[in-house]
């Protein structure tokens, strides 16, 4: 029905054909009426599950979606799982056409019991192991949000140690606990916080970036943008020129030189001979 009402808008009857024939293409019986008190109980599970509203045009008799609502990014996310799902279970059934990566992001098992302490305003506490110490550590904070970057979760919250909010990698929290000790609200704005982060970094300023691509690369990074402040400065029959508002982080750097000769940074200068002082020191490993 989302997909349906995303496309236009739709009478009851026209809805009702819609879903009794992909019931029919999934191989499930059909025999029963879709009735109009199945579609107003469907209506109040897509609202719960999705947040979306499927509003009633009195005048026309037709029923539609803001698309502003499908806009909101977990909307889309859950959604798309949802559509994965479906496409898993049909193109699998006689032998397997949809292949996924095997690399999977490890601490997704914390996500549950940290949202409901966000919730609820409860004190965590768990062990550390950064990937670039030898030791762990003891830690306990106040959640405020989980954050995905590149296929990774983490835990943005404020750290007791020295009261500044940080970033933790699922991956590398274990013996997680949820206490009960409450805290009180923190005033901070994860979105905007994050507004010009490539990534999870944001040590150092935001700052203009301009990239030039190798047209090829170019085309697939407009269709897949790497931040949303991109946009189109030139575009030749060679290069693709873009530009960004973005901290000029770690993240961003290794990125970067994932790229290769396929792109060029035109500025900042800094960042420009970071690039290339990255590039020196991968030469002289091959020497």
């Amino acid at each position: 029905m989302i997909d349906r009402l995303r496309s236009r808008a739709c009478s009851f009857n026209e809805l009702q054909e819609h879903v009794i024939r992909k019931l029919e293409n999934d191989d499930i019986d059909t025999t029963f009426e879709y009735a109009i008190r199945t579609f107003e109980r469907d209506k109040k599970g897509i609202a719960t599950l999705f947040g979306i509203d499927i509003h009633y045009n009195r005048k026309d008799k037709t029923y539609a979606i803001d698309e502003a609502e499908i806009e909101d990014q977990s909307v889309t996310r859950m959604i798309d799982a949802f559509s994965i799902h479906h496409a898993l279970q049909e193109g699998n059934k006689l032998s397997p056409s949809v292949f996924l990566e095997k690399r999977k992001s490890l601490g997704t098992e914390h996500i549950h019991g940290i949202i409901h302490a966000i919730q609820n305003g409860t004190v965590l506490q768990f062990t550390y192991q950064k990937h670039w110490e030898d030791f762990s550590s003891q830690r306990k904070v106040y959640p405020i949000a989980i954050k995905e970057s590149q296929q990774r979760w983490y835990l943005v919250a404020l750290d007791k140690k020295n009261d500044v909010v940080k970033t933790f990698g699922l991956d590398r929290i274990s013996n997680l606990k949820i206490t009960e000790t409450k805290f009180k609200p923190l005033a901070y704005n994860v979105e905007k916080e994050f507004k010009h982060a490539f990534g999870v970094e944001t040590y150092e300023a935001a700052e203009k970036v301009v990239l030039e691509f190798s047209k090829q690369q170019g085309n697939y990074i407009k269709t897949f943008p790497l931040h949303e402040s991109q946009r189109i400065v030139e575009e030749s029959e060679d290069s693709v020129i873009l530009e960004f508002f973005i901290h000029t982080t770690n993240d961003i750097k290794m990125e970067l030189l994932k790229y290769g000769s396929d792109v060029k940074v035109i500025a900042p200068i800094s960042l420009q001979e970071e690039i290339k002082n990255r590039i020196s020191e991968m030469y002289n490993l091959y020497k």
